[in-house]
C-alpha cells in the first residue's frame, strides 16, 4: 500500500500548489479590475479651447456640465460591526438564560408535582413554538434577535421530544424519531422561506443528531439507512435551490458519524449487499450535489466544494475497499478503475461547462488520476506496476490534448514520476546476480517503457502543443532530457551489471578451487597445497582487476559515443538542448577518465585516453564545421 500513500501525497501537493497559484492570479486580476473601475469613475476635466473664432466662454457654455454619477458603496464600519456582534452575543446570552430559567421553573414545578409528565412535555413544546413564532414575527426588523429566538425554539422542541422518550417513556423510538424529523423539516421550511442558511445548518445538525437522541441500541439497519438517505435527499434539494454548500459538508460528516457508529457495532459479512447499496446511494447523492453546484450552476468552486468532493470520494473508497477486500479482492482493482473513469468523465464535463474555474479543472483531474493510479498496485504487482503507470502517463497526456485541460498534463507528470519512483525502489538493483543477462532482464525492460513513454510525451508536446508555447517548449526539453538520461542510465547499468556478474562467477570459481585445495578427501585441512593456493589467489586478484578495468573503460567509451551521437542529432535537428546535453556528457566523461586512469592498467589507460580523445576531437570538428547552422530551438 506504499504506492497508495505516495499517490495521495503527490496529488494533494500538486493540487494544493496549483490552487494557491490560481488563487494568487485571481486575486491580482480582481485587484486590477477594481483599479480599472475606480479609474473609470474619474471624469476628464473640461479643456477650454479657442476654435475658429469661438470664444472660450462660448465653448464652455456649449458643453453641458459632466455629472459624476458614481456613488461610493456604503461599507460597514468597525463600530457597526462591533455593535452587531455585541447584539448577537447578548441575544445568545439572553436566550440561554431564558432557556435555563424556564428549565429551572419547570423543574421546580415538576419537583412539587404541579405538572404531570405529559403536561411537562406539552409545556416544553408550547414554549418552543412560541419562541419560533416570535422569531418569525421579529424577522423583518431584527434579524439577529430573530435567529436567536428560532434557535432556542428548535432546541427546546428537540429536548422536549427527547425527554418524552428517554425520561418519561411517553412515546416509543419510532414516534420520537418522526417528531424530531418533523422538527427538522419545519426548520428547513423556515430557512427556505426566510432565505436563512443558519436555520438550515441548525436543521441539518438536528437531523443527524436525532438517531443519538432516540438512543435505540438495536440493530435497526434499514431504519437508520432509510432515515439518513431521506435526510440527505432533503439536504440535496435545499442545496440545489439555495446553493448552500455548507449544508452538504455538514451532511457528509453527519452521515459518516452515524454510519460508523452502526458499522463498528453491528456490521458483518451477511450485510454486505445492503451496506454496499446504501454506500452507493449516499455517494451518488453527494456527488450529484457537487456536480450540480460547480458544473451545472457554474458556481466558482471553493474550499467547501473541494472538501465535499475529497471526503465523498476517498471516504466511499475506503469503506468500499474495507468491506470488499476479504472476499472480492480480485475485482477491487477493476472497481477502483471504474471510479477513476467516472471522475475522468466528471472532469471532462466540468472542463466544458465551467472552463473558467481553473482550480477546479486541476482538482478534478487530480481525483481521477489518483483512483486510476491506485487501481494499478491493487490489481497488479511487481514490474507491471511501473509499466502500467508509464502507459497511464501517456494516456493522461492524450486526454489533456483532447479536452485542452492543463490538469491532466500536470497529473501525467505526477504519474510518470510515480512510475520512476516505483522502479528505483523495487527493481533498479535487482540484477539477478551471476545469472544476469544483458538487455534481457526485468530492470532493462521497465526502463525501455519509461524511455518510450518519455519520447511519446515529447512527441505529443511537439505535435499538438500545450496551453501555451512556453509550456510546450519546456515540456519538450524536460522529457527529452529525461529520455536521454534514462537511456544512458539503462546502457551504463547493463555494462556494469554484466561485469559484476562476471566478477561473481570468478569469485565463485575461486572459492570452489580453494575448498578443493585446502581440504583432502576426508574434509581435513591439507597444508601441502599452500603454495598452489597462493598462486590461485594472485590469479583471482589479477582477474578481478582486469574485469574492473574493462568495466570502467567500456563505460567511458560508451559515454563518449553517446555524447557524440547527441551532438550529431542536436545539429541535425537543430536542438540546443541535445547539443548542450551532449557537451555536458563529454565533460563528465573527461572527468571520469581522469579519475579512472589512476586505477586502470597501462593498456586500459591507453585505450580510454585515445578512445575518448578521438571521439571528443570528432565532436569538436562537427562544432567547427557546422557552427553556422546552429539555431536555438
Amino acid at each position: 500500500m506504499l504506492e497508495i500513500v505516495i499517490i495521495g501525497i503527490i496529488v494533494l501537493i500538486i493540487t494544493s500548489n496549483q490552487n494557491r497559484k490560481i488563487d494568487k492570479l485571481e486575486y491580482k486580476l480582481n485587484d486590477l479590475i477594481k483599479k480599472i473601475e475606480v479609474k473609470s469613475t474619474v471624469q476628464p476635466s473640461t479643456v477650454s479651447n479657442v476654435v475658429s473664432g469661438i470664444s472660450v466662454a462660448e465653448n464652455n457654455l456649449a458643453t453641458p456640465p459632466v455629472v459624476n454619477t458614481y456613488v461610493q458603496p456604503v461599507e460597514t464600519t468597525k463600530d457597526q460591526y462591533h455593535e452587531e456582534s455585541s447584539g448577537r452575543i447578548l441575544g445568545k446570552i439572553g436566550i440561554g438564560a431564558l432557556v435555563l430559567g424556564v428549565a429551572s421553573f419547570l423543574k421546580y414545578a415538576f419537583d412539587n408535582n404541579w405538572i404531570g409528565p405529559a403536561g411537562r412535555i406539552l409545556v416544553g413544546v408550547l414554549i418552543g413554538f412560541i419562541l419560533i413564532s416570535l422569531g418569525q414575527y421579529f424577522r423583518k426588523k431584527y434579524i439577529t434577535f430573530s435567529e436567536v429566538m428560532f434557535g432556542g425554539g428548535i432546541a427546546i422542541l428537540y429536548l422536549s421530544f427527547f425527554a418524552a422518550h428517554n425520561f418519561y417513556n411517553l412515546i416509543d423510538p419510532l414516534n420520537t424519531g418522526i417528531l424530531m424529523f418533523l422538527t427538522t423539516v419545519l426548520t428547513f421550511i423556515f430557512s427556505f422561506v426566510n432565505k436563512d442558511n443558519k436555520l438550515a445548518i441548525l436543521a441539518v445538525i438536528g437531523g443527524f443528531v436525532t438517531p443519538y437522541l432516540i438512543g435505540n441500541t438495536n440493530n435497526n439497519m434499514m431504519e437508520i439507512f432509510t432515515y439518513l438517505t431521506i435526510l440527505n435527499i432533503g439536504v440535496l434539494g435545499v442545496t440545489i435551490f439555495k446553493k448552500w454548500p455548507e449544508l452538504i459538508a455538514i451532511a457528509i460528516l453527519g452521515t459518516a458519524v452515524n454510519f460508523f457508529t452502526w458499522f463498528n457495532v453491528f456490521y458483518d459479512k451477511t450485510l454486505l449487499a445492503s451496506t454496499l447499496f446504501f454506500l452507493i446511494i449516499t455517494f451518488s447523492i453527494f456527488l450529484i450535489a457537487s456536480i450540480y453546484r460547480i458544473v451545472i450552476s457554474k458556481v466558482k468552486s471553493g474550499e467547501v466544494d473541494y472538501f465535499v468532493l475529497l471526503v465523498n470520494a476517498f471516504g466511499f473508497f475506503a469503506i468500499f475497499y474495507n468491506i470488499m477486500k476479504p472476499d472480492y479482492e480480485s475485482i477491487l482493482g477493476f472497481c477502483t478503475l471504474l471510479i477513476g473513469i467516472l471522475y475522468v468523465i466528471i472532469a471532462y464535463v466540468a472542463n466544458k461547462q465551467n472552463h473558467e474555474d481553473l482550480a477546479l479543472n486541476i482538482f478534478l483531474p487530480g481525483l481521477a488520476v489518483a483512483f486510476i493510479s491506485i487501481a494499478v498496485p491493487i490489481q497488479f504487482s511487481g514490474a507491471y506496476i511501473a509499466i502500467a503507470w508509464f502507459i497511464e502517463a501517456c494516456v493522461l497526456y492524450l486526454i489533456a490534448l483532447s479536452i485542452s485541460n492543463r490538469g491532466f498534463q500536470v497529473m501525467g507528470v505526477a504519474v510518470y514520476v510515480l512510475g520512476l519512483l516505483n522502479f528505483f525502489y523495487y527493481n533498479a538493483f535487482n540484477t539477478d546476480g551471476v545469472n544476469f543477462v544483458p538487455f534481457a532482464n526485468k530492470a532493462f525492460t521497465i526502463l525501455m517503457f519509461a524511455i518510450v513513454a518519455a519520447y511519446a510525451i515529447t512527441y505529443i508536446y511537439y505535435k499538438y502543443g500545450s496551453t501555451s508555447v512556453d509550456i510546450q517548449k519546456r515540456g519538450i526539453v524536460a522529457f527529452l532530457i529525461v529520455a536521454n538520461i534514462l537511456t544512458l542510465y539503462a546502457l551504463t547499468t547493463q555494462v556494469i551489471y554484466n561485469y559484476d556478474a562476471k566478477e561473481m562467477a570468478i569469485t565463485n570459481n575461486y572459492t570452489e578451487l580453494r575448498n578443493n585445495l585446502l581440504k583432502n578427501s576426508d574434509g581435513e585441512y591439507n597444508s601441502s597445497n599452500t603454495n598452489e593456493f597462493q598462486n590461485y589467489s594472485m590469479q583471482l586478484s589479477a582477474e578481478q582487476t582486469t574485469n574492473k578495468n574493462e568495466s570502467n573503460t567500456t563505460v567511458s567509451i560508451l559515454w563518449a559515443i553517446y555524447a557524440a551521437i547527441l551532438t550529431v542529432v542536436g545539429f541535425g535537428k537543430r536542438s540546443s538542448a541535445l547539443r548542450i546535453f551532449g557537451l555536458t556528457l563529454f565533460i563528465l566523461t573527461a572527468v571520469k577518465v581522469l579519475i579512472d586512469i589512476w586505477s586502470l592498467g597501462q593498456v586500459y589507460r591507453i585505450i580510454s585516453l585515445i578512445g575518448f580523445g578521438v571521439i571528443a576531437l570528432a565532436g569538436s570538428f562537427v562544432y567547427s564545421k557546422y557552427k553556422d547552422r546552429l539555431k536555438i530551438v
